[in-house]
């Protein structure tokens, strides 16, 4: 989401991503808050999405544990979690958008056929 490369640590069968060192130098920056209100939640590539699921859905991503580790911590996760689930209920939404935009411009054009034939109706009876 922020363009943290992950640093792999550990050797052999333990090797594992540790995104909590580059974060600190990369992600938590003064203009932190400004990033995640600006943040185009609307475009997040669906790579993104896929490889953070694993990680939220993770035992280590748990509330309690984050809020004892790190409010910061915590918040940004909170929020990390809250793009996920924006993301999720848009590839619902969208669709239903479209949809309805369809069905509006579908009434806006029968409507328009109503009208016109409701003003010879009115021009036949006068």
């Amino acid at each position: 989401m922020f363009g943290v490369a992950p640093r792999t640590v550990g050797t052999g069968k333990d090797k594992v991503k540790d995104y909590w060192e580059p974060a600190k130098k990369q992600v938590l920056t003064a203009d932190l808050l400004k990033r995640c209100t600006t943040f185009d939640k609307d475009n997040i590539p669906p790579a993104t999405i896929e490889e953070l699921k694993p990680i939220i859905n993770s035992d280590e991503y748990d509330d309690k544990l984050l809020k004892n580790a790190s409010n910061a911590a915590w918040g940004l996760a909170k929020w990390i979690r809250a793009m996920v689930q924006y993301d999720d209920a848009m590839k619902v939404v969208r669709p239903k958008q479209a949809e309805l935009k369809e069905a509006k411009e579908s009434s806006a054009a029968a409507q328009a056929l109503w009208d016109e034939a409701l003003e010879k109706l009115k021009k036949v009876e006068a």
